[in-house]
């Protein structure tokens, strides 16, 4: 596992709970968000506000243009951009929640997501991030890491126990062969299955589409083919 940086972590965390306030997230907010006291996290703020990276109206803050000016500098998207009414509509194509998932580091992220029931949409909005061998769509992206980062991964996934690490690889290469993955949904949706497909640009797996369930057993071949044939046309 990477070492972390816990004022990197928090800055993340800044960043990553203003883009989903577009509204704009108080300075109380945002500390209880990254668990660090308001007196900190002011200072942090003061200093994104001034690099651009986070905006100031109102004591209210949201997220700036310098993100966005980066993303457009690198010249090709770093996760996929797949409209969320086209995400609704594979939803309700699919009968089942449909998510879109990014790795960003060790964790897959849900990036949007439809179809999801109230108590779903709950528990995805408070916990987006997942480690990647906890859920399908992780897997997925995992799977398509170069071997020494997945061997890294399963590795610091299961610290002592090579015998699982080297059954989670075997998974993954699985997973390639397969072009799928179908499992355990993880621990927000828990004794659902899930299905999960990779998400492609230039060739490179940028992100996951997974669709999950409760009590339905294996999911049908009918949802992976959706699914597949939604990643085939939303990947260049």
């Amino acid at each position: 596992m990477r070492k972390r940086h816990r004022t990197v972590d928090r800055v993340a965390g800044l960043l990553e709970a203003a883009a989903r306030r577009p509204d704009g997230s108080t300075l109380s907010s945002l500390a209880r968000r990254v668990g660090a006291p308001v007196s900190s996290v002011q200072k942090l703020v003061d200093g994104l506000v001034a690099a651009g990276n986070l905006d100031e109206r109102d004591r209210r803050y949201t997220l700036g243009p310098a993100p966005w000016m980066l993303a457009a500098r690198a010249g090709e998207p770093p996760v996929p951009a797949i409209p969320h009414e086209a995400l609704d509509q594979l939803a309700r194509h699919a009968g089942l929640p449909v998510l879109l998932a990014a790795r960003i580091g060790d964790d897959a992220v849900y990036l949007d997501w439809a179809g999801a029931d109230e108590a779903f949409d709950v528990a995805l909005s408070a916990r987006v991030r997942a480690p990647l061998p906890d859920t399908a769509a992780g897997r997925v992206l995992l799977a398509h890491l170069a071997a020494p980062e997945r061997k890294r991964v399963a590795l610091a996934a299961h610290d002592g126990d090579p015998g699982a690490a080297a059954a989670l690889l075997e998974a993954c290469g699985r997973i390639r062969a397969d072009g799928f993955e179908r499992g355990a949904s993880g621990a927000l949706l828990p004794g659902a299955t899930a299905v999960a497909v990779a998400l492609r640009h230039d060739g490179r797996v940028t992100g996951a589409l997974s669709a999950a369930a409760r009590g339905v057993g294996p999911l049908p071949g009918e949802v992976v083919d959706a699914l597949a044939d939604a990643a085939g046309a939303w990947s260049s």
